[in-house]
């Protein structure tokens, strides 16, 4: 997809980031992330037609407020002068749910979701705003880089969902947006926003993804808006985190491809399978890129192993003992804000 060229003037912006990756991970990546998203705004303070807004969403029942004004005050002062800067507490909510809650309340035609662990690298605004400059783009997803510093997090950049930062044209390509680094059109979202899926854990902007394109709409990837995202915190996490994905992937062969426990148990074999292999051919073959010594890497090819036996188990408990109801139908998300304009949306074939 060919960018136009950098706007002089950047339109009002809503910026939507939930705070409950930073109850999960060491607090010097959501301190990274936090100066690394004050650096950026500051970068582009004259340019803004008006001051962003910029939410800050999270469970009051996990998280006091008071840490997050002690990070922006520590690592990010310059913050609440440079945006409209607001806390806003969301009782009981999830991951997604926030995401979807910020841009209700979101008063401005685009809104850009960021992962309070997730730190903007220089040009990042510029580049996921440049695809908007087509009014019939609706949806941009960014391109995401996992952070590492040692063993078990080089591995985990090598063998996880996104791309390394060589792989910028491999990235563009995927069918995939990653919600932890994209912008949309607030009005277009309401209309399309993550869907509630009983079952799933992190499946929700795949099939909101699905739900876009069967919608006529048009979205793009971009690698010339980069995020470098923290990293899995300790084995026991990560050993969590694939057992999850693994009963993540049974929902989505339930959904998508059959409902039959045989078919839903041979994948729980060949697609584990196919992911050590994919796995082990990059830590043998990329592992330099991200530091990870050559002596280090028959110990990552167990550590990878050991992952996705984890992810095939979670799957094999899944389609032996779930089912699940029906996919729920199309949502909608209440208007909290003043109206926005609507966007020029594709005929479908």
């Amino acid at each position: 997809y060919a960018l136009p060229d950098r706007p002089e003037k950047l339109p009002p912006l809503t910026f939507v980031i939930e705070w409950e990756n930073a109850t999960d991970i060491e607090a010097e990546w959501t301190q990274e992330a936090m100066r690394a998203f004050e650096a950026e705004l500051a970068r582009c303070k004259d340019r803004f037609v008006a001051k962003p807004y910029v939410f800050y969403l999270y469970d009051e029942q996990t998280v006091d407020e008071s840490k997050i004004n002690d990070v922006i005050a520590q690592v990010a002062p310059a913050l609440p002068d440079l945006v409209n800067l607001e806390l806003v507490a969301a009782v009981g909510l999830t991951y997604y749910q926030l995401k979807n809650f910020g841009i209700s309340q979101a008063p401005t035609e685009i809104s850009i979701m960021l992962d309070s662990d997730a730190a903007p690298q220089p040009g990042w605004i510029d580049g996921i705003l440049a695809p908007f400059g087509d009014p019939e783009i609706v949806a941009v997803g960014g391109f995401t880089v996992l952070g590492c510093k040692d063993l078990l997090s080089k591995m985990m950049a090598l063998i996880w969902l996104f791309n390394l930062p060589s792989e910028s044209d491999e990235t563009v390509r995927r069918k995939k947006i990653h919600v932890n680094n994209c912008a949309v059109r607030t009005a277009v979202f309401r209309q399309h926003p993550f869907p509630e899926l009983p079952g799933a854990f992190k499946k929700q902007c795949g099939f909101w993804l699905r739900e876009i394109d069967r919608s006529g709409l048009k979205w793009v990837r971009t690698a010339d808006a980069m995020v470098v995202h923290a990293p899995h915190p300790q084995i026991f996490f990560v050993a969590w985190r694939a057992w999850k994905m693994g009963m993540d992937n049974d929902f989505q062969v339930f959904h998508l491809v059959s409902r039959s426990r045989f078919r839903r148990l041979w994948s729980a074999f060949v697609l584990p399978a196919k992911k050590t292999l994919r796995a082990w051919k990059r830590i043998w073959t990329k592992g330099g890129e991200v530091g990870l010594p050559t002596y280090q890497r028959p110990l990552a090819l167990l550590l990878s192993l050991g992952f996705h036996s984890s992810m095939m188990a979670g799957q094999l408990v899944s389609a032996v003992f779930r089912g699940f109801p029906p996919l729920p139908a199309t949502q909608t998300l209440p208007d909290r804000s003043a109206p926005v304009p609507g966007v020029q949306v594709r005929e479908q074939a």
